[in-house]
């Protein structure tokens, strides 16, 4: 019965194939339909089948990616901070260069009256608050004399040494300034506070003086020379009991980023 079985397989197996060999038409027209039949089922599948796949590649090309892309923005950011590191350099070495030109002119033009000094620490357990130069009597510093940068005042010499002096600033409690209004006949005392800004003392409320107005030395109390600037009226309160208006200073030198430093001679 097997036998049997497999000698019909087999002849029409080789009919099959013999007509489709053969070109007859009506089994070659059920050949392409079942053929194509087999491949829209297949494609699909196949499709379905290679996603995964695709999707695994897609997944390790984006990692590779960002990764290479991180390591290029840390390179550039890496790059970026020393480019800034240098320009914030030279842009202090241009500060320097600025203000040391502007204290050469000032001893160029008066050599005999004044010595240059490096500010080398600051003093603030004394009565006085103060900051200590490189210079002292060696050099012919005195007390009282006036020291300044090319902005304005910053004090008056109290201690001197040989080697080193030590310079009571404007801002400290103990200081006074006799000054005026730039370009006014309104005279008043400049006192230190203790704190950033400066106060300007007795001066009426109805005198001629307006916020932004500047200030310079008098040259009568006896250790400022006439015409040195000294600070800038930041605010005024006219509104106080009594006759006098109440009045803060911000001086034009940052005590706390002082470098180099002046001393007027007598």
């Amino acid at each position: 019965m097997k036998n049997l079985i497999t000698i019909i397989i087999a002849v029409l197996i080789l009919a099959t194939s013999f007509f489709i060999f053969t070109n007859t038409p009506l089994f070659v027209k059920g050949y392409v339909k079942v053929k194509g039949a087999i491949g829209e089922i297949a494609g699909p599948t196949l499709k379905i089948a290679g996603k995964p796949t695709h999707f695994i590649g897609y997944i390790f090309n984006s990692y590779f990616n960002l990764i290479g892309t991180k390591k290029e923005n840390l390179a550039l950011k890496k790059k970026l901070e020393t480019l800034q590191l240098e320009n914030q350099k030279i842009t202090e070495l241009e500060k320097e260069n600025k203000r040391l030109k502007i204290i050469l002119n000032l001893i160029e033009q008066a050599p005999d009256s004044m010595i240059t000094a490096r500010v080398i620490g600051e003093d603030i357990k004394n009565w006085f608050k103060c900051i200590i130069i490189d210079k002292g009597r060696n050099y012919g510093i005195k007390e009282k004399m006036s020291v300044i940068t090319p902005k304005g005042i910053v004090g008056q010499a109290v201690e001197v040494n040989k080697w080193h002096s030590k310079v009571m600033i404007i801002n400290d409690t103990n200081s006074s300034v006799d000054v005026y209004v730039e370009g006014k006949n309104t005279r008043g005392i400049l006192e230190g506070t203790g704190q950033t800004t400066l106060r300007l003392k007795y001066i009426l409320k109805n005198d001629e003086v307006e916020i932004g107005d500047k200030l310079i030395t008098s040259g009568k109390d006896g250790i400022y020379q006439k015409g040195l600037p000294t600070g800038i009226v930041i605010t005024i309160n006219r509104n106080k009991p009594g006759i006098f208006a109440d009045i803060e200073v911000m001086p034009y030198n940052n005590f706390k980023r002082l470098e180099e430093v002046l001393i007027l001679k007598r």
